[in-house]
């Protein structure tokens, strides 16, 4: 007698596969969402998939049978809303989205729809997977996800689960090679393979240095780029002791710190934006359109991306009008643990980041990465620099009034005020700027205006709780510092009708050497005026600053060079000098005396398999040291600077494996000098340290004897 149809060797192999894989892939799934309750359910109904999937195979007649039940339950479904298999689905993927995002509660709730979900989609997932054509591959990257995964959430327990997924991954090998391969007759080695696989791993966990670092860096981009969703630390000064009345209330006596913050590359004053904030209460500033946040990098946001960052604006050829607008590169090296806000100047055209870096921004046009920014971070960022009270860009601003499709939407969120002010600075302020013929020479002379009348200092008066800041600060106080000036400036602008917001960040500026060395001291406030066609202008109100009665105080101004109407007097020196600009690309980490060298093991493996894998890890730790030395990276890099690099990056290896580590604070050529002093090398580190250094800062070309 024939056998029936249905059991052919292609199609008993392919549900053989295909059952092991889904079942493989689905057990692990429910546990790890901590449904294990409908293990059963769920292995019962994959199986019911897997097997109508098969069938529908076997004839035409039984693939219109199995087609046509299976539109009829389709169908159905749209009658059944609720309670139907769409609109179980539909909970139980918010369900899994909550657990993801730490809400566990939800899962055991709908346990049977997730299995119900899982149990489908693992099935037509397996079923796919297990065809002769597909190969190995995409069942390998399956269950490689579903490991990770386990792994990632903290599961590694249930790896014997997923036992099944890894026979099936050797039966579907056996089956790529060997076309007419009986795979029940591989099933047994096969599943003694993953058995002794399984036993040999120990039960205790073990951290291989080398892959626990890649598989930490692989969960950290992954959650970086899809899953960024956790609260993040936001930039403020009163970190840097500029909001001594809480972060919630304007003014007060400032005592601003002197912690280095950035290192910043750039030939002319910078102010770095850090948060930009658009209400005005009346006693402080708020930030009310952040609460979204976007990948920089991501495609489908690249218009909302230039829209926020008026990337094409202004007209391209008012850009090419005046070198103005010439895009500069401005370099920043993080010196201490800072807030997870990425610094810039406005008119942000790109940015480049180094390391584990990954840029979001959100409605305000604030940048910052998915952590704090720690010290040794660095990025570039490509814009022009500009500074309101320029006669000059007033004549490009002027000259960009055009049609603007954002000004409607500017006008309406950057010109709200509180009910509460007095009518008499309305007043004023018209014949402040009664003689300003453009919505610039307005800013301009609102600026001017503040810088001539009102006086700097670190120890105003503290406004009552029932006056408004701004109001009192113009009539009453009449000096303070940044914020008082941004405030006043911000809100006297918009009662002028000009689209303005309150901004914070540095001020960085440089010295001689093209380097700034911004501190706590540096953390300022200013205003961006938003100008039709042309985009927001930074304009800095705080005037210079003056002498003050005692010396202390004068230690302790903060800087501001703002071009004022009146010369300002001389600063102290400081006697706390930054450090030179011999700036290192490594982070600072404390000396630690060399550790003793870690005993060898005393309990061997039982079994002669870790033999084996260890054997096998040297091999492949040779060949990975051989493939990785300096000489062979370095003739595949096309200039010399690159193979210089390589170089540095081979000596800054040995030096960390060494425990050879700049202290706190300490400069590149410093530490190479202590190096030298102490001999820590054969060699000395010196020359090749000088030539990183000017390579990287300077226009210098090293040749063929410096490599």
């Amino acid at each position: 007698m024939k056998k029936l149809a249905f059991f052919t060797s292609e199609r008993i192999n392919r549900l053989l596969i295909s059952f092991l894989l889904c079942m493989g892939v689905l057990w692990p799934m429910l546990l790890a969402l901590g449904v294990e309750s409908q293990l059963l359910f769920a292995s019962l109904l994959a199986s019911a998939v897997l097997l109508l999937l098969i069938a529908q195979g076997t004839s035409k007649k039984a693939c219109v049978i199995v087609w046509s039940a299976v539109s009829v339950i389709a169908l159905i479904q749209f009658f059944l809303p609720r309670s139907g298999f769409f609109g179980q689905s539909y909970e139980a993927i918010k369900a899994i989205s909550l657990y993801f995002n730490g809400v566990t509660s939800a899962a055991p709730l709908f346990a049977t729809a997730i299995a119900t979900l899982l149990a489908v989609v693992a099935a037509l997932i397996a079923f796919s997977f297990s065809a002769r054509g597909v190969g190995f591959v995409p069942a390998t990257v399956l269950v490689v996800v579903v490991l990770f995964g386990l792994w990632s959430l903290g599961r590694h327990t249930f790896i014997w689960y997923a036992a099944p997924a890894l026979i099936a991954l050797l039966l579907l090998v056996s089956q790529s090679s060997h076309e007419k391969t009986n795979l029940l007759q591989v099933l047994p080695m096969a599943a003694l393979l993953v058995l002794m696989g399984l036993l040999i791993v120990p039960s205790s966990k073990t951290v291989i240095q080398p892959l626990n670092e890649a598989a930490m860096n692989l969960k950290q981009a992954i959650s970086d780029y899809l899953f960024f969703n956790e609260p993040r630390d936001v930039f403020t000064l009163g970190n840097y002791g500029y909001y001594p009345m809480g972060n919630s209330r304007l003014g007060g006596e400032a005592q601003p710190n002197e912690v280095p913050v950035l290192t910043v590359k750039t030939d002319q004053k910078t102010l770095l934006r850090g948060v930009m904030k658009d209400e005005y209460t009346g006693r402080s500033w708020r930030d009310t359109s952040s609460g979204r946040r976007y990948l920089y990098v991501n495609p489908r946001w690249s218009n909302l991306r230039q829209s926020v960052f008026l990337e094409k604006m202004p007209a391209e050829s008012v850009q090419k009008a005046s070198p103005l607008l010439a895009e500069k590169a401005v370099s920043i090296q993080v010196q201490s643990t800072v807030a997870s806000t990425v610094f810039s100047p406005v008119f942000l055209r790109n940015i480049t980041t180094y390391g584990s870096m990954v840029p979001y921004f959100n409605d305000s046009s604030e940048l910052f990465i998915t952590r704090d920014l720690e010290a040794g971070d660095r990025y570039t960022v490509f814009t022009p620099i500009l500074e309101g009270g320029d006669s000059a860009l007033g004549a490009l601003v002027n000259a960009a009034q055009t049609s603007d499709p954002h000004y409607a939407s500017i006008r309406e969120s950057y010109l709200k005020l509180p009910d509460h002010l007095e009518q008499r600075v309305y007043t004023d302020l018209r014949n402040i700027v009664a003689s300003a013929s453009t919505p610039y020479d307005q800013a301009c002379a609102i600026l001017r205006h503040l810088q001539r009348y009102y006086h700097y200092t670190l120890s105003p008066d503290t406004p009552p709780e029932n006056q408004d800041f701004v109001t009192y600060f113009l009539y009453v106080g009449r000096e303070g510092y940044c914020t008082y000036f941004a405030s006043a400036m911000t809100v006297l602008c918009r009662m002028a009708g000009l689209p303005a917001r309150y901004v914070e960040g540095f001020l960085a500026q440089p010295d001689g050497s093209g380097f700034a060395y911004v501190t706590g001291k540096d953390a300022h406030a200013w205003t961006e005026v938003y100008f039709e066609g042309f985009g927001w202008v930074p304009f800095d109100p705080t005037p210079a600053q003056e002498n003050v009665d005692n010396q202390q105080n004068d230690a302790q101004d903060e800087p501001s060079p703002s071009p004022s109407p009146e010369p300002p007097n001389e600063q102290q020196p400081d006697d706390n000098p930054t450090p030179s600009p011999e700036n290192p690309e490594q982070s600072n980490e404390p000396d630690m005396e060399d550790p003793e060298p870690p005993e060898p093991p005393q309990d061997n493996p039982p079994f002669p398999w870790w033999i084996l894998l260890v054997v096998a890890a040297l091999g492949g730790l040779a060949a990975r040291v051989m493939l990785s030395m300096p000489d062979r990276a370095a003739k595949k890099q096309k200039s010399i600077i690159d193979k210089l690099y390589v170089y540095g990056g081979a000596a800054y290896i040995i030096m960390k494996l060494q425990k050879r580590t700049p202290r706190s604070g300490e400069t590149p050529l410093l530490f190479a000098r202590r190096m030298d002093k102490q001999h820590a090398f054969a060699a000395p580190i010196l020359p090749l340290w000088c030539l990183l250094i000017m390579s990287h800062y300077s226009r210098m070309q090293p040749g063929e004897p410096q490599l």
